[in-house]
């Protein structure tokens, strides 16, 4: 979606009237003010269970034009009913329909679309046996067992449901284990093709990251066996870039180079910055790639 799109938001509910979201780019419309809601290119849809028959005809024709991005239901009925209120409205249930009972999850997902950030944010998430499944706010489905991930793994089986989704969409938080999974977590254990970017992403990251570490080493004049803690071999696989590094492994290379743990890895970063044209930087002197640390 370009930035420079309208999306509109249909408003039929009562209890979402006041919704309000800081983007210029969102429009409101409220069910008695439908007039050229036919050019709505991104339409997301507020309506209660009881009230889908009122923009039935509008929900119906967005959804056959593709402009209809979301629908969202307040439950104002117990959830057995919806399969008769949708019936009652004359309208099969979509993929880009979601249920909710507060508006916690419409300011989620339409503030995602705003930002144009619809496909890395989390929309819904839910336990279902041995498996999570997690829509992102373009509605796109991930579902992965509880062995399929090393940090899901640690979840103890009584707390795999007591997860929190950030505010914006930005993580799930299991606070039990503090594991913290993003979209890409979940995709690099469902999408083979973004896995192999993944990995080799990382083994560059890795690589690079190893030589500045070798380069900081051989400036302050020590050898390789001077990294007390480490062997050699330790050492020198890190500056290769075989694997990825750990805090209390950086911890023993401060302590090396005499020097505190937060200006070691400054001085790594620094060292980072020479080396000439085999990675890519963030502003902040970081590499650009996916965090690793979800994976582990």
């Amino acid at each position: 979606m370009s930035s420079k799109q309208t999306m509109t938001v249909l408003v039929q509910d009562q209890e979402n009237e006041h919704l309000t979201l800081p983007s210029k780019s969102v429009q409101f419309l409220h069910s008695s003010d439908v007039k050229g809601l036919d050019a709505a290119l991104n339409l997301f849809v507020l309506t209660s269970a009881t009230g889908l028959p009122e923009i039935a005809d509008i929900v119906r024709n967005a959804n056959q034009k593709h402009h209809l991005k979301a629908l969202f239901i307040r439950e104002d009925i117990d959830s057995k009913w919806l399969p008769q209120m949708f019936d009652r409205a004359n309208l099969r249930v979509m993929r880009n329909t979601l249920v909710h009972a507060t508006s916690e999850l419409p300011k989620r997902v339409i503030n995602a679309w705003a930002m144009e950030a619809q496909e890395q944010l989390i929309a819904e998430a839910t336990v279902i046996g041995d498996r999570l499944l997690v829509f992102s706010c373009s509605m796109e489905k991930f579902e992965v067992s509880f062995s399929s991930l090393p940090a899901l793994k640690r979840i103890p089986i009584n707390e795999r449901s007591n997860f929190v989704i950030a505010g914006d969409g930005s993580y799930l938080y299991w606070e039990s284990a503090d594991i913290h999974l993003d979209l890409d977590a979940f995709r690099y254990v469902t999408d083979p093709k973004w896995k192999q970017k993944f990995d080799a992403l990382k083994s560059t990251h890795n690589q690079v990251f190893g030589k500045a570490i070798a380069t900081l080493r051989k400036k302050y004049k020590l050898r390789q066996s001077d990294i007390i803690g480490l062997s050699e071999r330790q050492v020198s696989r890190i500056e290769k870039g075989e694997g990825s590094t750990k805090v209390d492994t950086l911890r023993l290379f401060a302590k090396a180079h005499g020097m505190e743990f937060d200006a070691y890895l400054d001085a790594v970063a620094n060292a980072i910055v020479h080396i000439p044209e085999e990675f890519t930087l963030t502003s902040n002197n970081e590499l650009s790639v996916p965090n690793p640390s979800c994976y582990l």
